[in-house]
């Protein structure tokens, strides 16, 4: 066990203590080479006073900071062999055994030269603040944690595996060296990645591992985009993720977290398109795992680029029984991946408009500079609220835009919940996404249908997929298409009176909104609607009576849509039908088990 180091200045002053992990590189507390760049490290009983170099610290810059860690680095390696470290899982509280016992060899006053040793308890239920192990000293014991102790590696007496190194202890009061704390391997790795090339991984061998942290040392992707390459790789993992800190720690949390024979070919070919050019890991993947490695891949993601990011702002509006109050609540999310999110909070109707662009206001940095749309799950109340003509308040900007700048929709409040209604949507939904074509059925705004009529209509026939409504629909027949799962729905917003309807001019409406979308892929139907609001109000192509006016677009597949909850719990996006603005092929749904890796890592 000759690993087990002291630190001192160059001139002999002891320090702390330290761990020998390969060769030539040991770990300690940066606290103990506070301010130096050069020291000396004794092997007691092997060598002394071996100059070496302060090569890495962490980000610990005071007492209580976190990272606190830091590799010295000999001057010479040594034939000495340096430590073994214990599987991860080692500390992890079992059935029936308590807390481990662990020793620790530090250099306190009077024990300078040849250290003295120190026993400790503590188990993997200890964590203090994601970063430390609690650790106690049994008061039975003479010696009690002290200054000299940092930085000594922590390790099991019966194998000599070593578990973390010690940080600090409580040096007053009645527990004065009785309780301290600890970094545990799985946050030194953390803070120092290429410890990862020295444990006892068992989801890849030590070589082929080695070389692939080797290959992305180095490479800086903020966590955002580590996150979207992960969803995009493993779209039906429905686990919250990790804020990745490197594109490392992505690919380690892959081969620890989850199972399945490509799921790091999987995410090497997602990395290779991430960010400005990513990492070609063709060669790693042709030495290593020559059986997995398609050679068509990388050519076909040189040949079709990866679709930017799309998102959406997806606000939830739910009626309350009492004083007609709303309860609202936003989403952001892009590409699936959730990046904001507040309420819910009571408004009452009046106020909703005002609530909404004040909610939008603080959601908006997350789409920015991406493909995005607004989505308006709302009660059949709601529907044809002229939430187009709201406006977008981005902070910062010099005045307000309206929301017909985007792709608006309406959803319905009720399509969220596991009803009849929501099941025949899906069925219609697919339907028309598989004929690839819209073709809405004209609804004249005369017919002389209640709502038995009008749902009997709808229900009979499963292909009748999407609406076009001469004027806003009467109750009835908004009631009976909800209810049959229609999944598409246009309409002008306009009452048509009574009698001959020459004002409502229903004709001309249904002829240029059918002709505009009737042969369109439905899932470009939102960006379609925003481009005639847009030409409605065109000096050149628009005049008053244009389809693109006053008009709402119905657009819910129910089991391809974004849910924000209400409740501010944790939402967990999985992959599911295709759609126009990429939160079009994503859903809200619980946990699902059995992808978790549960051996050491």
């Amino acid at each position: 066990m000759h690993w087990r180091a002291r630190i001192g200045t160059v001139d002999g002053t002891p320090r702390g203590a330290a761990v020998l992990v390969d060769g030539a590189r040991l770990i300690t507390c940066a606290h103990v080479v506070e301010g130096l760049t050069e020291v000396s490290v004794t092997l007691p009983g092997v060598a002394e006073a071996l100059p070496a170099a302060v090569a890495w610290t962490g980000d610990w810059r005071c007492l209580g900071d976190r990272g606190d860690l830091a590799v010295v680095e000999l001057g010479k390696p040594v034939s000495v062999s340096p430590c073994a470290f214990a599987p991860l899982d080692l500390l992890r509280p079992r059935e029936g055994q308590g807390t481990r016992e662990l020793r620790a060899l530090g250099f306190p006053f009077g024990h300078e030269k040849d250290g003295t040793h120190v026993t400790l308890r503590t188990s993997a239920d200890r964590l203090l603040g994601q970063e430390w192990l609690e650790i106690d000293v049994e008061q039975a014991h003479l010696q009690r944690l002290g200054e000299g102790f940092s930085g000594a590696a922590v390790y099991d007496p019966g194998t000599r595996l070593v578990v973390g190194i010690v940080t600090d202890a409580l040096l007053d009061g009645d527990q004065e060296g009785y309780i301290g704390r600890m970094l545990p391997l799985d946050t030194i790795r953390r803070h120092w990645e290429e410890l990862d090339d020295l444990l006892p991984l068992d989801w890849l061998p030590d070589t082929p591992r080695r070389e692939l942290r080797a290959l992305f040392d180095g490479v800086r992707l903020d966590p955002g985009t580590l996150e979207l390459t992960v969803r995009r790789a493993f779209p039906t993992f429905r686990r919250p993720l990790p804020a990745f800190r490197s594109p490392w720690h992505a690919i380690r949390y892959v081969g620890e977290e989850l199972t399945g024979e490509e799921r790091l070919s999987r995410l090497l070919h997602e990395l290779g398109r991430a960010g400005d050019g990513g990492v070609d890991a063709g060669p790693w993947l042709r030495r290593w795992m020559p059986e997995r490695y398609d050679d068509a891949a990388p050519a076909a993601l040189t040949t079709h680029p990866a679709a930017p990011p799309t998102g959406s702002v997806v606000f939830r509006a739910q009626s309350m029984t009492r004083g007609g109050a709303i309860d609202l609540s936003v989403s952001t999310v892009v590409d699936g991946v959730p990046v904001g999110r507040a309420g819910p909070v009571r408004v009452r109707r009046q106020h909703l408009r005002a609530k909404t662009e004040a909610l939008l206001a603080g959601q908006i940095g997350g789409v920015h500079g991406f493909d995005w749309m607004l989505e308006f799950v709302v009660p059949e109340g709601l529907m044809s609220e002229p939430f187009e003509e709201w406006q977008i308040r981005e902070p910062g900007a010099a005045r307000p835009r309206p929301m017909r700048t985007v792709p608006v929709v309406v959803r319905h409040l009720d399509r969220l919940e596991p009803l009849l209604a929501s099941h025949l949507a899906g069925r219609r939904w697919a339907a028309v996404c598989l004929r690839g074509e819209t073709r809405p059925r004209r609804v004249e705004c005369g017919l002389p249908y209640g709502y038995e009529e009008f749902h009997d209509w709808l229900d009979a026939d499963e292909q009748l997929c999407a609406l076009a409504y001469a004027a806003t629909p009467a109750p009835d027949w908004l009631s009976a298409a909800l209810d049959t799962g229609v999944p598409i729905m246009l309409w002008r917003r306009r009452d048509c009176g009574e009698g001959n309807h020459a004002h409502c001019a229903p004709e001309k409406f249904l002829d240029r909104i059918t002709e505009a979308v009737a042969s369109l892929d439905p899932a470009r139907l939102p960006h379609e609607v925003m481009r005639l609001r847009k030409e409605a109000r065109s000096p050149d192509n628009g005049d008053a009576e244009h389809c693109g006016h006053r008009l709402t677009l119905f657009w819910d597949g129910a089991e391809g849509r974004a849910d924000p909850p209400l409740a501010a719990g944790t939402a967990r996006p999985v992959a599911g039908a295709a759609g126009a603005a990429g939160t079009a092929g994503m859903a809200w749904t619980a946990d699902i088990t059995g992808t978790q890796n549960t051996g050491s890592g």
